[in-house]
């Protein structure tokens, strides 16, 4: 917790950092080809997206939920009101007070997966349009996180922030499943009530007493296997976070590339933690995402693809003689198109004008289901 009040004060109020941009010898610096920046000089964006956040997820994989627990400052500020006899309190059946706990019928004991995987989502997007290059982004980020774990630390009872609301615990359970790599199993011998993977305390007399503060049941401090295995199919929305993980990472890079100008160099020298214009050009439109980033990926594809074939164009039928190639002497002479042949009309009808009509040999019925007689007018 030092450690981030530490980073937060660098962020917002560090006396080595100057608000004036830094310029390398030749003024502008390119953070891609054809794409010019201005860098600024503060580490604090660097050591924490590459150094804190990847420390976090190596410690969730590889060594335990017990260490994560008891080294996440999030989970210690949460805690605070706690222990200092603070919290939201309610009248309970007995008529005492109780502090106050998620029900697993509330709202949030039915969604709180969807609650956590919609914020992770959030702190995403904004990373990649604010918080990954600015430093005074990134404190008043962390400000707020703290801010939002006091908040449910002292409204809800036991670690209902690491279990209802952080992000991180979603991710965990889809990282390391029943246990990390090199996690204690939970149910190595039978002699104490204690399972192997608690977080243990050492009480007065020595002896090591359970740190969990019941906020469900079962409590992932207590036993995080059997957790895992109940909440697997039982959990509204842990569907959605298994299916969606892998692309929201891919997609998470490929948008990074895509701010570099889809230049790969952008991504791997970490330029853009240090790039000060980096919310300006997110705003713009997504045009040039598609060719210099998109290309590599459907190049193979347009390989794959079959090819429609090519027609010859259609000939053009000639009309009249004079169209044909001249072959010899012979010379096509124009024929003049058939003329058709004049309507006969009946005597009876060239004195009467209501007479006149086309005489046709085969007339169509009347309307009285009769036939007309042919060589009358129509």
């Amino acid at each position: 917790m030092a450690g981030w009040l530490l980073l937060i004060l660098s962020l917002l109020i560090s006396p080595w950092y100057s608000l004036e941009l830094h310029r390398w010898a030749g003024g502008m610096v390119p953070c891609a080809p054809g794409l010019s920046c201005e860098l600024h000089r503060h580490d604090g964006n660097r050591i924490f997206w590459g150094l804190v956040v990847p420390a976090g997820l190596l410690v969730i994989v590889a060594l335990s939920h017990e260490v994560w627990r008891r080294t996440c400052p999030l989970a210690f500020v949460s805690q605070l009101f706690r222990a200092l006899g603070w919290q939201r309190t309610q009248l309970g059946k007995t008529g005492r007070r109780e502090v106050v706990k998620v029900s697993p019928e509330s709202w949030l004991g039915r969604y709180h997966i969807q609650l956590q995987w919609s914020l992770l989502i959030a702190g995403l997007v904004l990373r990649l349009l604010v918080v990954n290059s600015s430093p005074l982004g990134l404190g008043l980020l962390l400000l707020l996180t703290i801010g939002a774990s006091l908040g449910v630390g002292w409204a809800y009872g036991g670690k209902a922030w690491c279990q209802y609301v952080c992000p991180m615990a979603p991710v965990q359970a889809i990282l390391i499943g029943p246990r990390s790599l090199l996690g204690s199993s939970a149910h190595l011998g039978g002699k104490s009530k204690m399972t192997q993977s608690m977080c243990r305390s050492v009480g007065e007399l020595g002896k090591e007493t359970s740190a969990c503060v019941a906020c469900q049941s079962p409590c992932i401090d207590i036993d995080s296997e059997r957790l895992y295995w109940q909440t697997l199919r039982g959990k509204r929305g842990l569907d959605w976070a298994w299916y969606s993980y892998p692309g929201l990472i891919f997609a998470f890079f490929l948008l990074i590339q895509w701010q570099g100008d889809g230049d790969i160099n952008y991504l791997r020298s970490g330029r853009w933690a240090y790039d000060n214009g980096l919310a300006e050009r997110v705003l713009t439109p997504l045009g040039g995402f598609s060719r210099k980033v998109t290309e590599p990926i459907l190049q193979p594809l347009q390989v794959l693809l079959p090819k429609a074939p090519v027609l010859p164009p259609p000939k053009q039928k000639s009309l009249f003689p004079s169209q044909l190639p001249r072959s010899g002497n012979w010379r096509a002479r124009p024929v003049p198109p058939e003329k058709d042949p004049p309507i006969e009309q009946s005597d009876s009808s060239k004195d009467s004008i209501h007479d006149k009509g086309q005489l046709l040999d085969h007339m169509p019925p009347d309307f009285t289901g009769g036939s007309r007689k042919p060589g009358s007018a129509f």
